[in-house]
């Protein structure tokens, strides 16, 4: 992923010279690999690991980087002035296949025009490798990058009998994607259909048939939580692989699908006019619910060998998105974030203060451990029998397992 240190610099203050932001960015393992100036920006590349798709945007590296230079990360400005009807009034949502899509949001934006976006938003997203299109899908890639969530914008006109059903696909359907490519579906394949057709693939490409255009005047803003294994299959079935599927493969964060639709719909609003209708058509069958993980002193001190203030404990976890509470035992009662599935047992929080800590704080020796010696009574046996037949003449015959059946 390409990040901008101007981007960087809206969310958080950056106090270090790129090179040294460069290292900083390794240290916190978000692989930067390389730096390179572009005008009067900065552009560094970063290798992000498949667990943390949480900074496959600005925003979550900015995260990262207030909990290290222990600098406050700035609010997101999400606020939405909204008018006139009812946004159910004009469309309606359905999820057919609550396994493969957990929650589905959507907005809609009346009196739009559908034009070139300003010179600010192009070299935004030029700059990090995003080819601008026009201000309504410039306005979606632009939060892609920002906040790390696909969005989608329909042409609601387009969407026949303003319904939306998220289903897997029927036999014999096809769709034409917005690559121009016709494609074959199967039933592996999760759609977002209208009332009469697929109209999308969903978490990987939207479709011709109602993509937005200079003619457009409403828009359907789609956010919404698909399952990963599901959004890989249907990528590698049909050789696509797009920003949106990149990040679904890896894990959205379910509790960011309405805040970056109101991120996009207020930017939507400004740059192409027209008016957001009232509410969120939200469908959210089964909310997600935050797990607690136990935290204890003694357990940092066993894995890392050294005595980490309480003080530094609070801030990194605190700052990086986990809420936490004294439990009154000496411990500490911690919830992950929504967008941190890869944070399920108590040693993963400590590599967590472990990383932004700095593992050159850790001792270098290994604490010595007692060997474990394990009796292997089944292994006993066999080199018994083994040791009586080849004392009675017998052969021992040790055939490889790396071969074709048809030799043996």
């Amino acid at each position: 992923m390409k990040a901008s240190l101007n981007w960087l610099g809206e969310f958080v203050e950056i106090g270090v010279e790129p090179r040294k932001l460069k290292d900083d960015l390794k240290h916190l393992g978000l692989g930067a690999e390389s730096v390179s100036a572009a005008g009067d920006d900065w552009i560094f590349e970063l290798e992000i690991t498949t667990n943390r798709p949480d900074c496959l945007s600005h925003y979550g590296v900015a995260r990262e980087l207030s909990t290290l230079y222990r600098q406050p990360l700035k609010r997101l400005d999400v606020r939405v002035n909204e008018s006139g009807a009812s946004a159910e009034s004009e469309v309606s949502i359905e999820i057919q296949d609550p396994d493969l899509c957990a929650r589905y949001c959507g907005r809609v934006i009346r009196n739009v025009e559908v034009k070139p976006s300003p010179e600010w938003l192009k070299n935004r997203l030029e700059i990090v490798g995003v080819r601008a299109i026009n201000n309504v899908a410039d306005v979606t890639n632009y939060v892609l990058m920002e906040l790390g969530y696909p969005l989608h914008a329909f042409d609601l006109a387009r969407v026949r009998d303003k319904k939306i059903i998220v289903r897997r696909a029927r036999a014999g359907e096809r769709l034409r994607t917005l690559d121009g490519v016709d494609r074959a579906l199967t039933a592996d394949n999760l759609v977002i259909a209208d009332g009469r057709r697929p109209v999308a693939l969903a978490g990987v490409m939207g479709g011709e048939a109602s993509e937005i255009s200079s003619s457009t005047r409403s828009v359907l803003l789609e956010s919404a939580w698909f399952d990963p294994v599901s959004i890989r299959r249907t990528s590698k079935a049909h050789a696509m692989h797009t920003e949106a599927s990149h990040r679904f493969e890896r894990g959205a964060d379910i509790e960011m699908a309405p805040v970056a639709l109101d991120r996009a719909a207020g930017q939507i609003a400004k740059l192409a006019g027209g008016e957001v209708l009232r509410g969120v058509v939200d469908v959210y069958p089964r909310p997600y619910l935050r797990r607690e993980l136990d935290l204890r002193p003694s357990e940092i001190r066993r894995i890392l060998g050294a005595e980490v203030p309480a003080e530094d404990v609070e801030w990194i976890l605190r700052s990086l998105g986990f809420e936490m509470r004294a439990d009154g035992a000496g411990r500490w009662r911690v919830s992950p974030p929504s967008f941190r599935l890869d944070v399920a047992r108590e040693v993963d929080l400590i590599e967590e203060i472990a990383r932004v800590y700095g593992y050159d704080r850790l001792p270098a020796c290994v604490r010595p451990a007692p060997p474990r010696v394990e009796r292997d009574t089944r292994r006993e046996k066999e080199l018994t029998v083994s040791s009586i037949m080849v004392g009675l003449g017998y052969r021992e015959v040790i055939a490889p397992s790396m071969v074709d059946p048809g030799e043996n």
